[in-house]
C-alpha cells in the first residue's frame, strides 16, 4: 500500500515497566484458625492433601526442583482466592486480569488469609469499586461456593487425580481447570498451580474434604 514503508514480524519482545506511583485498593479475608485446624484433622482432608502432595512430588521429579509443597491450607486459600476473583470482577468494575492476589498461610502462628487487590496506573476500573465489595462478602462467598461446586468440565475436572500420570499431565492440580478455578496468570502469584475445588466445596466424587459445606447447607 502506498505510504507503508515496512511490516516486520516480531516473534518476541521484552518489556520493562517502572511505575513511579499508582493507586490501589483491596479486600482481605481471614479464615478462622480453629476452623482450619479442625478441617486439617479430618481423614478425608488428609487423604486429599496427600494426593496433592503426591502430584507435587511427581512434578518435582519431572522438573528436577526442590520446591516444597505449600500445604493443604495454602491450596484451600489459593483456590478460594481464584473463585472470589471471578465473583468480585462481576461487580467491582475491574476485569479479573486487574485483580491480584496474595495468599497468607502462616503455619507457625496459624493465621490464614487472602488479600485481593488492584494496583493499576490507568483508570480502567472505578476506584472504590473493589473495596466496597467487602460489605457483600457473604454474597461473594456464596457465589464462589456455587461456581466451585460444579464445573462445565465435570466429571472430568472433579475426578482428576494429581498424583497419577494421566493424559492431562496436571500434577499440581486437583479439581481445577480453565472452566472453573484458573484465572489470568497476571492475577495469580503461583502461575495457576496448586488449585483444588475439592478442598473448598464438595465436588463430584470428593464430597468430604471441603472446608465449606454444600451450597445452602
Amino acid at each position: 500500500s502506498n505510504g507503508i514503508a515496512a511490516v516486520v514480524q516480531l516473534h518476541r519482545l521484552r518489556e520493562v515497566l517502572a511505575l513511579v506511583g499508582f493507586t490501589g485498593e483491596g479486600v482481605f479475608v481471614q479464615l478462622d484458625a480453629d476452623a482450619v485446624a479442625a478441617w486439617q484433622k479430618r481423614p478425608a482432608v488428609q487423604k486429599r492433601v496427600g494426593q496433592l502432595a503426591d502430584g507435587h512430588e511427581r512434578w518435582k521429579a519431572i522438573r528436577n526442583t526442590d520446591r516444597a509443597f505449600p500445604g493443604g491450607p495454602y491450596v484451600l486459600l489459593h483456590t478460594l482466592s481464584h473463585l472470589l476473583i471471578h465473583s468480585l470482577a462481576i461487580r467491582c468494575g475491574y476485569p479479573t486480569s486487574a485483580i491480584r492476589e496474595h495468599v497468607y498461610a502462616d503455619y507457625d502462628t496459624g493465621r490464614f488469609g487472602i488479600l485481593l487487590y488492584t494496583g493499576s496506573p490507568d483508570a480502567e476500573g472505578m476506584l472504590g469499586g473493589l473495596v466496597r465489595q467487602a460489605r457483600s462478602i457473604e454474597d461473594h462467598l456464596e457465589h464462589a461456593r456455587k461456581t466451585g461446586a460444579l464445573c462445565s468440565n465435570d466429571p472430568v475436572c472433579a475426578q482428576h487425580l494429581p498424583g497419577t500420570d494421566d493424559l492431562e499431565d496436571r500434577p499440581l492440580h486437583g479439581a481445577a481447570c480453565h472452566g472453573c478455578a484458573l484465572v489470568a496468570e497476571t492475577s495469580c502469584e503461583m502461575r495457576n498451580d496448586y488449585l483444588d475445588r475439592a478442598l473448598v466445596v464438595p465436588v463430584l466424587g470428593h464430597p468430604d474434604a471441603a472446608f465449606f459445606g454444600r451450597v445452602g447447607g
